[in-house]
């Protein structure tokens, strides 16, 4: 089990994310605790949206986001990727 949670922790260290995580209604955002809860793993977080973001961690986010992902390739992902 523990090697499970290194392989985890290492492979996260390889990560540029971006957040936007917004509730159901789109007037709160939620990015705070997964931008948190990614770099205590790790994983490096950027507040914009840039080349070198390698993963997207979305739900209910915007839209210009999401096709900004698409369009560039960047792997997006749900929030429960980050709890994993």
């Amino acid at each position: 089990e523990s090697r499970m949670f290194f392989t985890f922790y290492i492979t996260r260290s390889y990560v540029v994310a971006y957040v936007d995580v917004w509730s159901a209604s789109k007037t709160e955002n939620y990015s705070d605790p997964f931008i948190q809860q990614l770099r205590d793993m790790g994983a490096q977080v950027h507040k914009t949206f840039n080349k070198r973001i390698t993963h997207v961690v979305f739900k209910n986010g915007h839209q210009s986001t999401w096709n900004k992902a698409k369009k560039l390739g960047v792997k997006t992902v749900s929030v429960h990727w980050v709890a994993r």
